[in-house]
């Protein structure tokens, strides 16, 4: 290691010989004159970053050999961010007065609509900065992604899991547990402040190997408590084998976010299919208490930034409420979120090199459900959740022309889940075991009339590293800018596990004398038996720009090595974009990302599946015996990594003010997670029960039967391509309307394929042997295909501070075609567990054509024709301090119908109009 050290020294040494610096100087200050302290600076290019001193002046030094451009950014809390491209060819530059503006309406221009910034991290990057994210008065971070192409305007809600997914289309499901859309928001890796939000320990959830991947949810249905204009028909507050709940980020103190859907840089890894970035305020700034009052939540937050002195630096505190309901005339269902954060933020040193970011984060969640008064049998469910988090980032800028910048963020954090759900249950009686092992068992006989409740405790605990160093170096005229970085991330579940008492099953987990039939059974998990997850990553990227024709090449390629699950993978990426003529730009990039498996697919726990052989009870304990068969199921994970590559060609061509940018990309996906359903006949006694006055009846055996034993366990079986367009125009604003529009949209195209046979399980009323009761179809594949359009209008009044915005947005395409033969069926199981083969299956056979499924039944969620929503926004500025937004989803109530492809039932893809208020105030 010191040999490594003493050689990349002497490189360093080398490469720097001669090497000249400039410095670069100048003071930042308001539109009154008035200086700015503790104002961000950084280049773009360098990572190399000052602060202002209390008088707004700084000091950068950069190297004076730089024949390109260099870009500096100034940012500040509250105030427009202002770039400034220098070439600094000369060893003292003074940019004199550099004056910040305040965001606010009034100003001339703002940014109102996203657009792809190619000076990103990836040409697929996406800005939404402090100047939108004012313009959309927001619950949740995922109210501000609606700006993303080709993605449905999802109206502000926080009643169900809020997951983002990137780049695909998916069929409609009626539980919103579609497992490719579980992998591709699985894959979304959010981070925010430079610290990734990892979902990897989330356990909670039922024991997927008794019922299969998409089964674990707590839930229920939404008829149960009378919930509307739901995209499914269930309702589950957990978010295991998905993405991070985008419901836990409030959007008050967000600076601004970077959408990469395509092809990431090396830094960030564990992921599949794009990033987040989000970057919070840090700095001094004026107080700010926000309202919003909509028709079914109403939030309140307030932050603020404090200078606490030039030698301790500044700090920012935050807080915010909101209290929902799904429906405020009977509040049964609701979710309220408590968030308090601050950052301490300082730099240390006469020249201000070391700086640091100290972060605590804490949020409270409860989602659930009130038990309905006037019905004893109905459920109470209740999804409670803490999250307490402590962040860190380090940074020390050098002066020296090899070394620029060297980074480390950390991150811990602690979470307490509870999902609780309690039912009144009223049957004869019950019998259940306490077995834990595969064999013969005695069942216990108990009332039938008590209150059936599952606990699930979950206590993840994350923690996670990452260093970064910045480099610059010349290779003859072509400046390099060399990052290399490692990262670690150490998982682990603390929690109780699922607390089941099988005494108290929940229906349809119990055998009673009117049901006695076979199924899956529940049992105590510990989750902190499970072994921590341990990935590490290490990557290096060189960044430069050389001359091509004339024109500048900008190249960003890099390698990163992976560490996960015990397994090792190289991901080489690459962003290259060309400036082709004055005003175009044309980009192509490619990538491999990999994500690592949770600790919920790779330690699901045993699976128990419980067959009653016998059950004679006469309404006397003393004189009923039951016997049961309980198999047990120790699933034995080899799980690896999925695994998507991208290629993505891009387009950024502006005329004036008008800027259109295109994206064509293709990703494939392999090695996705889901669960296989395994099929095993095992050959149990028959027995028959002779009574006994006053004694337990006499079992004898009469003979063998076959039965079905059903699990399933975790597999790499799913692959994707998705391959698609996206656009986005926007164009400068029509003086004599004081007006600018944007259009975006797009087209999806995504093929589905999953090497596991479909099965049906069917209703089955009879007992003949033959009758078919679970169905096999050939692998389950599928296309789907989405498009969708938007045209936005932003009437911007300076004078009167007044900006009114108009967007239609039009769903053109969403519909799902199987493969032809997808309906055909290969095989079926008959009731007496007999496995039957079907190389040839004869549609008018009276004992199995029923399993022929129709393409009209296959596809019948499909969208049958095209139809528009519309959205309007209104807010006014009252002299610079007080804000008022009103809203609407859905303005015109347009609520188109329409039947689906077989008639059975009416569509209204568009949910009735919701309306808010916000109320902005600047102290």
């Amino acid at each position: 290691m010191k040999q490594l050290y003493l050689f990349l020294l002497f490189i360093a040494l080398n490469l720097s010989a001669g090497a000249q610096t400039t410095v670069i100087i100048g003071k930042v200050i308001d539109v009154n004159g008035k200086a700015i302290p503790s104002v961000n600076i950084k280049t773009v290019e360098t990572s190399q970053y000052t602060v202002t001193n209390d008088d707004g002046n700084f000091k950068l030094i950069v190297n004076l050999d730089l024949e390109n451009s260099l870009s500096i950014d100034f940012s500040y809390v509250g105030y427009q961010k202002l770039t400034k491209k220098i070439a600094p060819k000369t060893q003292h530059i003074d940019l004199g007065n550099l004056v910040l503006k305040q965001l606010n309406l009034s100003l001339e221009t703002i940014e109102i609509n996203a657009k792809r910034n190619y000076e990103g991290s990836s040409n697929s990057s996406l800005i939404i900065n402090r100047d939108i994210i004012e313009q959309i008065p927001a619950l949740s971070v995922n109210d501000l992604l609606n700006q993303i192409p080709n993605r449905k305007i999802i109206p502000p809600s926080l009643q169900n899991v809020q997951n983002l997914t990137l780049r695909q289309g998916f069929q409609p499901t009626t539980n919103g547990r579609n497992e490719f859309e579980l992998n591709n928001s699985f894959g979304v890796a959010i981070i925010v402040d430079g610290n990734a939000i990892s979902n990897n320990a989330n356990m909670q959830g039922y024991n997927p190997g008794n019922r299969g991947f998409g089964s674990t949810r707590v839930s229920l249905s939404n008829s149960e408590y009378q919930l509307n204009n739901e995209t499914t028909s269930s309702y589950n507050g957990d978010y295991t084998f998905g993405g991070t709940d985008l419901r836990q980020i409030p959007a008050d103190n967000i600076e601004s976010i970077e959408v990469i859907a395509g092809v990431a840089s090396v830094k960030y890894g564990d992921l599949t299919d794009g990033a987040v970035i989000i970057e919070r305020q840090a700095g001094k700034s004026p107080a700010f208490l926000r309202m919003q009052l909509r028709d079914n939540a109403t939030s309140y937050g307030y932050s603020q930034g404090f200078k606490l002195s030039e030698q301790l630096g500044s700090l920012n505190i935050g807080t915010n409420y909101v209290s929902s309901f799904a429906d405020n005339r009977d509040k049964m269902k609701a979710y309220k979120r408590l968030t308090l954060n601050s950052m301490w933020t300082n730099t240390f040193g006469k020249e201000k090199r070391l700086k640091n970011t100290f972060g605590f984060d804490y949020v409270r969640n409860l989602d659930g459900i009130k038990k309905d008064p006037d019905d004893p049998y109905s459920r109470f469910i209740d999804f409670t959740n803490w999250n307490l988090s402590f962040t860190n980032r380090t940074s020390y800028r050098f002066n020296h022309s090899f070394f620029k910048n060297i980074s480390f963020n950390a991150r811990y954090s602690e979470t307490h889940q509870s999902t609780y759900t309690e039912q009144y249950v009223n049957l004869p009686y019950i019998v259940y075991t306490n077995a834990i092992e595969t064999g013969f068992t005695d069942g216990i006989y108990d009332t039938g009339i008590y209150t059936a409740a599952s606990h699930i405790d979950g206590r993840p605990i994350t923690l996670s590293g990452q260093v970064e160093l910045n480099n610059h170096f010349k290779t003859g005229s072509v400046n390099h800018y060399l990052n290399i970085g490692a990262n670690y991330s150490y998982a682990i579940n603390k929690g109780l596990g699922r607390i089941i008492d099988p005494s108290r099953p929940r229906p349809g987990f119990s055998t009673t004398g009117s049901s006695n039939s076979s199924g899956p059974t529940e049992r105590y998990y510990d989750f902190s038996l499970v072994i921590p997850q341990k990935d590490f990553g290490a990557y290096a990227e060189d960044v430069f720009k050389i001359d091509v024709f004339g024109k500048e090449l900008n190249t960003r390629i890099g390698l990163r090595l992976d560490g996960q699950n015990n397994n090792f993978n190289l991901s080489p990426r690459t962003n290259i974009n060309y400036h082709l003529t004055k005003n175009l730009r044309i980009g192509v990039a490619y990538g491999l990302a990999y994500k690592s498996p949770g600790l919920a697919h790779l330690y699901p726990g045993p699976a128990f599946f419980e067959i009653p052989l016998i059950n004679s009870y006469n309404g006397n304990v003393k004189e009923s015996r039951s016997i049961f068969y309980m198999y047990r199921y120790d699933p034995t994970s080899d799980l690896k990594s999925s695994r998507t590559q991208t290629i993505e060609f891009s387009a950024l061509y502006k005329l004036g003010n008008y800027n259109l940018s295109l994206s064509v990309f293709n990703k494939d996906l392999n090695d996705g997670i889901n669960t296989l359903q395994q099929y095993q006949p095992i050959d149990l006694p028959e027995y028959e029960a002779t009574p006994r006055p006053g004694e337990q009846p006499l079992i004898t055996q009469k003979g063998i039967k076959k039965k079905l034993i059903t699990y399933h366990y975790f597999n790499n079986s799913l692959k994707s391509n998705s391959k698609g367009i996206e656009f986005i125009l926007n164009t400068p604003k029509y003086d004599a309307i004081a007006t600018s529009f944007n259009v975006s949209g797009g087209l999806f195209k995504s093929y589905y394929y999953d090497a596991n046979n479909r099965t049906v399980t069917l209703g089955v009323s009879n007992t003949l042997p033959e009758t078919p009761v679970i169905a096999f179809y050939a692998h389950n594949s599928r296309t789907t295909y989405y498009s969708s359009g938007r045209i936005s209008s932003s009437t911007h009044i300076p004078k009167i501070s007044l900006l009114v915005q108009f967007t239609a947005e039009f769903s053109l395409i969403d519909k799902t075609l199987r493969e032809s033969g997808s309906g055909i069926p290969i095989g079926y199981f008959n009731n007496v567990s007999e496995y039957v083969d079907l190389p040839n299956p004869d549609p008018n056979n009276a004992t199995y054509k029923h399993l022929f499924i129709s393409v009209a039944q296959q596809n019948e969620a499909n969208q049958a024709r095209m139809y528009s929503n519309y959205h309007m926004s209104v807010a006014k500025e009252i002299k610079k301090r007080f804000k008022f937004a009103f809203n609407v989803y859905n303005v015109f109530n347009y609520q188109p119908r329409y039947l689906n492809s077989t008639g059975t039932s009416v569509i209204t893809p568009n949910s009735s109009p919701t309306f808010g208020v916000e109320l902005s105030i600047k102290l």
